[in-house]
C-alpha cells in the first residue's frame, strides 16, 4: 500500500476526531483568553505621597469589581516609566509626571491625565527668600531625589540658576516638605501637590498645610516660558485665598506658578476590561473640577503625547459602556473580550456559511455526513486488503472495523425505524380499504 494511500486511510478513519478536538482546543483557548484580568500592580513614588494616595484610591475604586490592586512604592518615580516598559517586571501601571523617553513610548499606553498638579514653591515666612533665585544657598525641603516632583522642582530652580545641593537638601513626602519649611527645619520647600478642590484624600492634609501662618509662597513669574521648555509641564496660578479666606487671606495674591501633568500610564497590553473600570474610576474621582482645572476639563485623553487606550477617551466622557452597567463585571468583562477579539471572525464565518447555502452549496454537517459512507468503505476495504495480506487482524484494524459496525448499526436502526413505520402505515391503508370495498 503507497504512503499516499495509508494516509488517507488514516485520515479517513481519524480525521473527524482529530478536527474535533482541535475545534475543542480552539473553543478552550478563546473562552480561557476571555476570561477577566482580576489583578493589577500599580507602581506609586513615595509611601505617603501624592501618588501613594492617588494610587490606594484607584485601589478602593476597582475593589468592588472584584480586582486586586497591589502597590509598590519606589522613592525615584521619575523612573516608574522604565518598570512600565519593561516587559520582565510585574509593574503594569503607574501614574507619570516627567518625560516620557521616546523609545518606550510603543511599550506603553495612556488611560488619561487625571490632574493638573501644582508647583508650590515655599519659604519659611521669616526668611530673607523673596524671589525663586534666592533660594541659591538655601536649605530646602524635596521629594526623594529622583522621583517626579524632585525632577520638576530641579528643572524649575535649575532655570533660575539655583543648584541643588545633596548636603542643604532635606527629603521627604510632601506633608514633611511643608512641615519642615514651615517650622524653620529649612529656609524653603518645593513640592507638586494636589490643587484645592482635589477629591484625594491626601489634599486634606497637604491644603491644610499650605494655610499655616509659617509660609510665603513665592512666584514663578515665567511659568509660560518654562511651557513652552517641557510638554509635562504647563503655567498655572494659584488664586488669592485659594487656601484661607479668613482671618488671613492665604496666599495673600494670586501666585504665577507651575503645574505638572499626572497622566496614568500603562503596559499597552493591558487588558481592555481594565482600562473601562479605571477609566470609569477617574471620570468619577477627577472629573469634578479643581482650583486649577474647571470641571469636565480632566480627565483627559488628549493632553499626552503618549498613545491612548482604545475606548478611555468615551469612557471618559460618557460612563461604563452599556453592557458594564447591565452585567456583572466578570460576564460583561467576559463577552466584552470574547466579542472584540473574535466577533469579527464569527460574523464572518456566518455571513460566508449563509451566502454559501443561498447559492446552494451543502451546509458543513451536511458534508460531514454525506463523507461518512465513502469513509466507511474505505475503511473497511483497508481492513479486508491487510487480513488477505496477513491472515488476522490486527488490534488497530479490530478497533477501525468495530467502528464501521457500529456505523452500520446506526444506519440500519435509522432504516429499520423508516420502514417499520411505512409498513404500519401501508397495512393500516390496506385494512381500511377492505373495510371500505362492497361485498
Amino acid at each position: 500500500m503507497s504512503k499516499a494511500r495509508a494516509l488517507i486511510i488514516w485520515l479517513a478513519a481519524y480525521g473527524s476526531r482529530i478536527v474535533m478536538v482541535l475545534l475543542l482546543l480552539t473553543v478552550a483557548g478563546a473562552i480561557f483568553g476571555s476570561l477577566p484580568r482580576t489583578h493589577l500592580t500599580v507602581e506609586a513614588g513615595t509611601d505617603g505621597g501624592l501618588f501613594d494616595a492617588m494610587a490606594e484610591t484607584l485601589r478602593e475604586d476597582l475593589a468592588p469589581y472584584g480586582v486586586k490592586v497591589n502597590i509598590i512604592n519606589r522613592a525615584d518615580s521619575k523612573n516608574i516609566i522604565e518598570d512600565i516598559a519593561d516587559s520582565s517586571s510585574v509593574v503594569d501601571a503607574g501614574f507619570v509626571a516627567s518625560d516620557i523617553p521616546a523609545q518606550l513610548n510603543p511599550l506603553v499606553r495612556q488611560a488619561g491625565t487625571v490632574m493638573y498638579s501644582p508647583v508650590y514653591l515655599v519659604a519659611a515666612k521669616d526668611s530673607d527668600i523673596r524671589s525663586v533665585a534666592d533660594i541659591a544657598g538655601q536649605s530646602i525641603s524635596l521629594y526623594p531625589k529622583d522621583s517626579a516632583a524632585w525632577a520638576v522642582c530641579e528643572y524649575i530652580l535649575r532655570s533660575y540658576g539655583v543648584d541643588l545641593v545633596d548636603e542643604m537638601s532635606s527629603y521627604g513626602n510632601g506633608l514633611k516638605v511643608l512641615e519642615n519649611t514651615a517650622t524653620g527645619v529649612t529656609d524653603a520647600g518645593c513640592l507638586i501637590d494636589v490643587p484645592a478642590g482635589s477629591s484625594i484624600t491626601y489634599a486634606g492634609d497637604s491644603l491644610a498645610l499650605l494655610a499655616q501662618p509659617g509660609l510665603r509662597f513665592l512666584e514663578i513669574q515665567e511659568a509660560q516660558a518654562i511651557e513652552a521648555n517641557e510638554d509635562f509641564i504647563v503655567a498655572s496660578k494659584i488664586e488669592a485665598g485659594t487656601f484661607e479666606l479668613f482671618p488671613n487671606v492665604t496666599p495673600s495674591k494670586t501666585i504665577q506658578t507651575n503645574a505638572a501633568l499626572i497622566t496614568f500610564v500603562a503596559k499597552e497590553n493591558l487588558p481592555r476590561e481594565l482600562v473601562t473600570i479605571i477609566a470609569e474610576s477617574f471620570r468619577l474621582q477627577y472629573g469634578n473640577g479643581t482650583a486649577v482645572n474647571p470641571a469636565g476639563e480632566l480627565p483627559s485623553t488628549q493632553l499626552s503625547s503618549v498613545a491612548a487606550f482604545e475606548g478611555a477617551q468615551d469612557v471618559i466622557e460618557n460612563g461604563l459602556p452599556w453592557l458594564y452597567r447591565n452585567a456583572s463585571f466578570p460576564v460583561a468583562a467576559f463577552l466584552d473580550k470574547f466579542l472584540s477579539s473574535y466577533g469579527l471572525f464569527l460574523t464572518t464565518i456566518f455571513l460566508v456559511l449563509a451566502i454559501l447555502d443561498n447559492i446552494g452549496f451543502s451546509k458543513p454537517w451536511h458534508l460531514v455526513r454525506q463523507s461518512r459512507q465513502p469513509r466507511m468503505r474505505l475503511i473497511a476495504q483497508s481492513v479486508a486488503e491487510r487480513q488477505r495480506a496477513n491472515g488476522t487482524l490486527s488490534r488497530s484494524d479490530e478497533r477501525k472495523l468495530a467502528a464501521v459496525e457500529r456505523w452500520i448499526r446506526s444506519q440500519n436502526k435509522g432504516i429499520d425505524e423508516v420502514e417499520d413505520l411505512v409498513n404500519q402505515v401501508v397495512s393500516q391503508s390496506r385494512s381500511s380499504s377492505r373495510k371500505k370495498s362492497p361485498k
